[in-house]
């Protein structure tokens, strides 16, 4: 649906979760709009073949390829009561089908079930609430510029992400708190840059990983030394963030060669 939610309500969604992620409250959720979707498959938009209105379109494969025989919600209403006239049917053949069918097939992409409220520039969703620029919601509630959050909250710039909360960029997991850059991961909490880790918690830079706790690099450290890298680490990333609205890492190229200089150079001091 189109522009109807409060603004002030999608910031405050923001500035708490960064403040819950980061420790730090970030402000203008709008300046960090590019960012936040960057890995993140975002609304897209066809125009219906009735009126030219604009619809909004899942990003899959299968609405792109029917994009031309879109129609709004309230138009698919009356699509039930189109019928081809006999003259029309005694003439039909594969060759002419899809000129004398055009006016049939038809479909409505934005689909939309349940009790939902304040849904700003969102599509296909089911019951949630106060949510901004997302797609695929399903039992969500307080998500921003996130792709298929299932029964989770307070979920920003994520990607099928499930049973979650107060996460910032998490990707295809299940079961995270309070996470930042994890991606294919279960069960873990207040972590950043993991991958493929399951049941690890207060971690950074750990992969292929299972029940850790105050981990580097997949390597247990005393509780004192790992809150004192997260520390700098957050001081880092929020300095970055607030001085350019980005940030250069993540968890997709936080492995690689230049990029893991900086991880060397956190750790090693």
């Amino acid at each position: 649906m189109g522009a109807t939610g409060n603004a002030g309500e999608f910031e405050k969604i923001f500035q708490t979760v960064t403040s819950v992620v980061f420790g730090r409250k970030l402000a203008g959720h709008q300046d960090y709009e590019a960012w936040l979707g960057k890995n993140v498959s975002g609304n897209e938009f066809g125009k219906s073949m009735l009126s030219g209105e604009r619809v909004y379109l899942p990003p899959f494969d299968f609405y792109r390829e029917i994009k031309q025989n879109i129609v709004t919600n309230g138009e698919a209403d009356g699509l039930g009561k189109e019928r081809l006239s006999d003259v029309e049917l005694e003439k039909l053949s594969l060759s002419n089908a899809g000129e004398l069918l055009a006016r049939l097939a038809a479909t409505a992409p934005n689909t939309i079930y349940g009790e939902n409220s304040n849904m700003e520039d969102c599509s296909f969703y089911c019951n949630s609430h106060n949510c901004l620029k997302s797609c695929g919601l399903n039992q969500s509630k307080c998500c921003l510029y996130s792709f298929w959050p299932r029964q989770s909250e307070y979920a920003i710039g994520c990607y099928y992400l499930f049973s979650s909360k107060f996460c910032i960029k998490c990707y295809n997991s299940e079961n995270l708190t309070r996470c930042f850059e994890l991606s294919d991961c279960n069960n873990c909490g207040d972590s950043l840059f993991c991958h493929n880790c399951e049941n690890v918690h207060d971690s950074m830079f750990c992969f292929n990983a299972k029940n850790l706790r105050n981990a580097i690099g997949n390597v247990q450290v005393l509780p004192e030394r790992y809150k004192e890298i997260k520390s700098r680490l957050l001081g880092e990333i929020s300095a970055e963030l607030e001085k350019t609205k980005s940030l250069r890492w993540d968890i997709f190229n936080i492995g690689r060669r230049r990029e893991g200089l900086w991880y060397h150079r956190l750790t090693k001091r």
